[in-house]
């Protein structure tokens, strides 16, 4: 799989964030602050076991032009679990379901659906920033399973079957979420992830070249950068 030196960059801008939320000491000795005062007043940073999360994000291709020519993303969301192993560093595992779809205005006189699950593990780490401890920078790096399925493909001949109408492969994502924190251990923030599939998108073997126009070059591996929202949550708090 190619990428290009920005998405390259994204990548181990990731991976070195992990590495910083390593080296984040903090002050967590002092347990009889209460959450909401450690929020206000600036009190010791609070780390959990746990931490469950779920996001809601719209995938956009990118990449490969032919996939960009024929697909909007409509949704992506996931929900997983995260185990503290070490302050805010953390591995977890993920779940993932989303749904691209080929519409009349990428495609004229043509619509079909792309619908992706996902099952993945990670690695990851939560940095607390701010002078009050309100604001969870997290970063993580996610390896798993895809499954995809095409609904709705059909070629001008009606004699012509498509049989590539599903696949499994690997993939990766690296991840970045900014969360405000509400309570000590609740907060809601922003997305953004950018995921690489192991396969290779090519609108020759679903018939697209049917209904339009591509290069004899316009294949690539199958990715798409996501923008959206998350809900960050805590439980069973750490004993240092």
């Amino acid at each position: 799989m190619k990428l290009s030196t920005n998405y390259l960059l994204f990548l181990l801008f990731s991976i070195s964030s992990i590495a910083m939320v390593a080296q984040d000491q903090g002050n967590d000795d002092d347990d009889d602050v209460s959450p909401r005062q450690g929020l206000i007043d600036g009190g010791p940073k609070k780390y959990y076991v746990f931490s469950p999360r779920v996001n809601v994000t719209v995938p956009h291709a990118i990449a490969n032009n032919s996939f960009k020519k024929c697909f909007v993303g409509v949704y992506e969301a996931s929900c997983g679990l995260n185990v503290f192993i070490y302050k805010g560093l953390f591995i977890g595992g993920n779940y993932e379901n989303g749904l691209l779809k080929i519409t009349p205005n990428k495609i004229k006189n043509y619509e079909a659906n792309m619908k992706i699950d996902n099952a993945s593990g990670k690695i990851g780490g939560d940095l607390f920033l701010g002078e009050r401890n309100r604001i969870v920078f997290s970063t993580s790096l996610s390896f798993g399973q895809n499954w995809t399925h095409y609904y709705g493909l059909v070629a001008k001949d009606p004699h012509k079957v498509i049989t590539n109408t599903s696949y499994t492969c690997t993939f990766y994502k690296p991840e970045l979420n900014l969360f405000f924190l509400v309570d000590d251990n609740f907060g809601v923030g922003v997305t953004i992830a950018y995921s690489v599939y192991d396969h290779i998108f090519n609108p020759y073997d679903l018939s697209l070249n049917d209904w339009a126009g591509f290069s004899s070059t316009s294949t690539g591996s199958t990715q798409y950068l996501s923008f959206g929202f998350g809900v960050y949550y805590s439980f069973l708090k750490k004993k240092h």
